[in-house]
């Protein structure tokens, strides 16, 4: 059959022909609509890369800084097992091809203008606008933490910087010979990205002088103003597992509010009504930072009163305008802030976005899912994975889908291949396929289907009901 096709040349024209019809009935539609993106991180990378997969010709990209960071990896950097280099690529070699990108910063949102001011004064129409500016880094909401993250030999160190990442492992090889080395680990007090990375970067350093079989001299502890390991209880109970066997000091309801580096004194306030304050010494102090909504948005007419973009949590429309949309660290979606979230986010947003644009009801829905690879020794990670009110959504586990569920969560071997996924897979998807607007989080390479919101089904099914 086929020699016979390729033999006749007017067969072989008739087979193109069909194939290029296919093609192109394939394609998604022109959409010439301009749509600006505040903000070139994980975020608004990935949703301008579906976007211009999806046909959209008309993109702007407002981002002030030239290098685009993969976060993630800072804290395998902290542990000595990555090249902080290797999180970072020049911003014009990550922005997706035919997106326009200007180089400044956002200084006011006018919705009612459909603009966005620059800081020199210019302004910028849109006709749909997507928030992704992220998350803001408040290292001075701590006495002495700025001073001390800059002073070499302070013992004051942060994964949450590109700066500070590998000063974490510098200093854990200054700290690990002293005789008795104290080394403490904070949490911050308000929301953070990726909450589970404070101690991640702990359960690694302390496998690592566990290896180096001079643990039983050192002393691990975790301050945290929370009462708990970790905000979803199932993960919780693993870790505190963890650190009742590992032999880690749990400070509960402890907020760290001083540091002194010179004289490597850290001041706790404790947070069970007492007020009382606490000071102890350290050798190594990681830090995790207070947090905030980008200044730009504290008094925005897009923000709710504690800053953060106010969107819908299942459609991530704005609640005030209806061509605004938000995803990412910087909106008041009540989910864990982290790059998968955002994976889960883009998709949602797109179809939701193209809806509104076609004047359709916004059907998809983000779920709130959210994940973690917990990192608890070099080699073996914990991947909890949940959506909205901590809710278990596993892919490997009962609650993922046929294969991927039968691999299971428990065991040396799942924790060995969750660790590859952290340390190996999900750089290379990063760098290769999500900023290329090829990766859909936990359905990978395959685009995920419509999740209805709740809240619309149930309007469709009282309109059914009333007709």
């Amino acid at each position: 059959m086929l020699s016979r096709i390729a033999s006749n040349p007017k067969a072989v024209a008739g087979v193109g022909v069909a194939l290029a019809g296919a093609y192109w009935i394939t394609l998604p539609k022109t959409r010439s609509e301009h749509v600006v993106i505040v903000g070139g991180g994980t975020a608004g990378i990935g949703v301008s890369a579906i976007l211009r997969n999806d046909n959209f010709k008309n993109i702007t990209i407002i981002e002030p800084k030239d290098v685009h960071y993969y976060q993630p990896l800072w804290t395998l950097v902290g542990g000595g097992v990555k090249n902080v280099k290797d999180s970072a690529r020049p911003m014009k070699d990550v922005l997706p091809r035919g997106t326009d990108w200007v180089q400044k910063k956002v200084t006011s949102f006018v919705p009612d203008s459909n603009q966005v001011e620059l800081e020199d004064g210019s302004k910028i129409d849109y006709d749909y606008l997507v928030v992704a500016s992220g998350i803001q880094i408040d290292f001075d909401k701590v006495k002495g933490v700025p001073e001390a993250l800059a002073k070499e030999d302070s013992g004051v160190v942060s994964i949450y910087d590109y700066n500070y990442a590998d000063k974490t492992w510098k200093t854990f090889e200054a700290v690990k010979d002293k005789p008795a080395p104290k080394l403490m680990f904070t949490m911050s007090p308000t929301p953070i990205k990726c909450a589970g990375a404070p101690q991640k970067i702990m359960w690694l350093l302390e496998d690592t002088m566990r290896r180096l079989g001079k643990r039983d001299s050192a002393s691990f502890s975790f301050w945290t103003p929370g009462k708990t390991m970790f905000g979803v209880p199932y993960y919780s109970e693993k870790l505190e597992k963890i650190r009742q066997e590992r032999g880690v000091d749990g400070k509960f309801e402890h907020e760290l509010i001083a540091v002194d580096g010179d004289k490597k004194i850290a001041t706790f306030q404790k947070k069970d009504g007492s007020k009382q304050v606490v000071k102890e010494s350290f050798d190594m102090l990681h830090v995790a930072p207070h947090m905030s909504a980008p200044n730009l948005l504290k008094k925005s007419p897009l923000s709710d009163s504690s800053g953060f973009v106010d969107v819908d949590k299942h459609t991530l429309q704005s609640t005030k305008y209806k061509n605004v949309f938000g995803l990412g660290d910087c909106t008041n979606t009540p989910n864990s802030k982290t790059a998968a979230a955002i994976t889960s986010q883009a998709p949602v947003l797109v179809h939701n976005l193209m809806n509104q644009m076609d004047k359709k009801p916004l059907t998809n829905a983000y779920s709130g899912y959210a994940s973690c690879p917990l990192i608890v020794a070099r080699g073996r990670t914990i991947l909890a994975e949940f959506g909205y009110g901590g809710k278990l959504m596993e892919t490997f586990g009962p609650t993922g889908a046929f294969p991927l569920n039968l691999i299971g969560t428990e065991g040396k071997y799942q924790q060995q291949f969750f660790y590859f996924l952290k340390e190996q897979l999900f750089p290379f998807v990063y760098w290769n396929l999500w900023t290329r607007g090829m990766w859909y989080g936990t359905s990978g390479p395959f685009r995920p289907g419509v999740r209805e919101d709740p809240t619309v089904t149930k309007e469709k099914a009282a309109l059914s009901v009333k007709k």
